[in-house]
Parts: structure tokens; sequence; C-alpha cells
């Protein structure tokens, strides 16, 4: 079976954990609405908030690859995995999984009011 799963920090294109798992499909670009983006450090938390957005990437995973996520994402602790209703750049409406933050962002600075994060530090190079 396969999986559709919307990321939006270091699991994306590009980011430092991109290829961590394997080959992924790529469905498309995608925007989750009414959802805030806050820095964390080296990683971002996606929390609900009203009129927000965060813009992030969908891909198909495998059943093996879904254990891989969870574990990554510290899935039930720092992340809680959740099935969303986001929309792709050409307008469909998919419902994929989403890992949203577990933990309180109140001391966290909204670090991407459009949605789009990018890291506050690129990963050193060997």
């Amino acid at each position: 079976m396969k999986h559709l799963v919307f990321t939006y920090g270091t699991l994306m294109k590009g980011q430092v954990a991109y290829q961590r798992f394997g080959e992924s499909e790529f469905v498309g670009d995608a925007t989750l609405y009414d959802y805030a983006i806050y820095e964390v450090g080296e990683y971002p938390a996606a929390v609900p908030l009203k009129g927000f957005k965060v813009e992030g990437e969908v891909y198909r995973i495998s059943d093996e690859q879904l254990p891989l996520f969870d574990e990554y994402e510290d899935e039930g602790d720092l992340y809680i995995r959740k099935t969303v209703t986001v929309e792709l750049s050409n307008g469909t409406k998919l419902d994929t999984y989403f890992y949203e933050y577990n933990k309180d962002v109140s001391l966290l600075e909204l670090r991407k009011p459009e949605g789009k994060w990018t890291p506050v530090r690129k990963p050193m190079s060997i």
C-alpha cells in the first residue's frame, strides 16, 4: 500500500533529510491552510493557526517507509501524525499524512508567516 505524506521542512527537496528513506514519488507542491510554521532551531514546527498557511511538498511513500518517517519525526512525542487536506498547486485537494508539532509554541518565533520554511543555518558539508 502507498501513503501520501505532506512534508514542510527537512524532508523536502534540497533539505538535509530529503533522501534519508530512499526513493519517494514526488506528487506535487502543496499548501496546507490554517496552519503556521514556528522556528524550533534546525527544523520547523507547524501547528494550527487560522488564516495562515504552510507551503510544502506531497510524496507517495511505501508501507515500509511510513514507520521510518514516524521514527524520524518522533511520532507520538515531538510530532503527531495526522490526516489533513492539502491543495496541490494545480488546485487538486488531497488527504495526506502530516506531522503536527506536539509541544508548546508560545515561546517560539512565528518564523515564516508566508508559509515557506528555509533553515536558519545551512547544514555543514563534509
